[in-house]
């Protein structure tokens, strides 16, 4: 999940080829250990927009590097990916290397398509142990982090507050003082691409945090193991504590009209003074210096009375995945590509030219930007995205019932029982969490 629904692209051209001699990785060509494959090496990645450059720079390094050797890479948008790689597959076209969202891994791991990495990867002590773990299923390695971590805290707009006599909210209560204040004005609360159901599941996963005590993910394996249901108390309170933000009107049903580009505008315009948004949002505000927004991030308020923390949802930007068929002097080359993608060198310039937040590589320092700062001194709130091990018909359930619930056509109780019934039905079809 991320800011777009097109969240990573990989786009290889001639400039990125260019220069190289002009990067860091442009030494490579001169160091790298010969490498017997001959041919060409095809990656399939999501869409980044803008595009990742450094990704670029990286791979026009290694084909200089081997000269014998040519990366054709095809991106695909996150919500055709799955149908346009089956179809890839289906058709037999060559594929070499998999640049997944972390959701996808499991579904590429479990179906055989991936093979294991233990072993093949080097050193994985250069990696932060939260993000190798992603990457890891039934005990076997299926992919490495790209990148670094990215999520869905709490944005705010400190003109807007400090122009009302307003500050941070500390509390639920905070939010309705500020709603009263701000609703005078003309200005939202919150903003929210309303009308785009896969951004929908980011508030469950923040208040399914609270309500567990900080055991979400624990939570989310015991309930499609069979040892914890979704009708369980704690997540009909997740879910009641996301559809009160509708009642309360903190999110109006206008948000229901907005697509993401829209809901930014909103937001950049001061519109609306607070955005649980990807962190790209960072980013997309400082190319675009919009006058009215003085940017700053929080966590979501403690909304529970027991004992939790705050923390927001969020994953590495990616997780690379080599397909189970590659083998012999192929599978030698994509793993030398790999290497170089996953270096600290590489994790240094894919983080700063890409504006990322917390590196995946250890040793990395992360940007200086301050809201980027401050995001990283939040990450250690951060929880990996639930649907990352959900079913897609779980996923599917949760995007549209939490859609309804805000705009009050659904109770908390009745998503949670559609969500059991369809994890039933599966478990009866042969599903089984791995």
């Amino acid at each position: 999940m991320t800011m777009r629904i097109t969240r990573r692209s990989y786009l290889l051209g001639s400039a990125a080829l260019a220069g190289a001699a002009l990067s860091p990785f442009g030494a490579r060509a001169q160091s790298a250990t010969p490498l017997a494959y001959k041919g060409e090496l095809s990656i399939v990645g999501l869409q980044r927009n803008p595009p990742d450059k450094a990704f670029e720079a990286i791979v026009a390094a290694f084909e200089a590097a081997h000269p014998d050797i040519k990366v054709k890479a095809t991106q695909y948008p996150s919500e055709r990916f799955v149908a346009l790689l089956t179809a890839s597959l289906a058709a037999g076209e060559p594929l070499d290397m998999l640049v997944l969202n972390g959701q996808d891994l499991r579904r590429y791991a479990v179906d055989g398509t991936l093979g294991p990495l233990d072993g093949l990867v080097g050193d994985t002590a250069r990696f932060a142990p939260a993000a190798l773990e992603t990457g890891r299923i039934d005990g076997k390695l299926w992919g490495v982090p790209y990148g670094w971590y990215g999520g869905f805290p709490v944005f705010y707009n400190k003109a807007v507050l400090d122009k009302h006599g307003l500050s941070e909210p500390k509390s639920y209560d905070d939010f309705l003082v500020i709603r009263d204040k701000l609703k005078a004005a003309g200005i939202k609360t919150f903003t929210h691409p309303g009308k785009n159901i896969y951004l929908w599941p980011v508030w469950f996963f923040t208040t399914f945090a609270q309500t567990t005590g900080n055991r979400a993910n624990e939570r989310t394996v015991e309930i499609l193991t069979g040892k914890g249901k979704f009708t369980d108390p704690d997540v009909v309170q997740a879910l009641d504590l996301v559809f009160q933000f509708g009642k309360d009107e903190l999110i109006t049903r206008s948000v229901f009209s907005l697509d993401t580009p829209q809901a930014v505008a909103e937001f950049s315009s001061g519109r609306a003074a607070f955005f649980m948004q990807h962190d790209g949002l960072i980013q997309q505000i400082f190319t675009a210096k919009p006058e009215a927004v003085d940017l700053d991030v929080m966590l979501m308020p403690k909304l529970v009375t027991g004992e939790a923390k705050s923390q927001f949802p969020g994953g590495p930007a990616a997780v690379i995945g080599i397909p189970a068929k590659v083998e012999g002097d192929r599978k030698a080359a994509i793993l030398a590509l790999l290497a170089d993608l996953t270096s600290d060198a590489a994790n240094t310039t894919i983080v700063r030219d890409n504006n990322g937040t917390v590196p995946v590589n250890l040793s990395v320092k992360g940007s200086d930007i301050p809201q980027v700062s401050k995001l990283i001194q939040l990450s250690d709130g951060l929880n990996t995205y639930l649907d990352w091990n959900w079913p897609p018909e779980i996923t599917r359930v949760f995007q549209e019932g939490m859609q309804a619930g805000v705009a009050g056509q659904m109770s908390a109780e009745a998503v949670a029982a559609k969500a059991q019934a369809t994890l039933d039905r599966l478990v009866g079809e042969g599903y089984a969490f791995k």
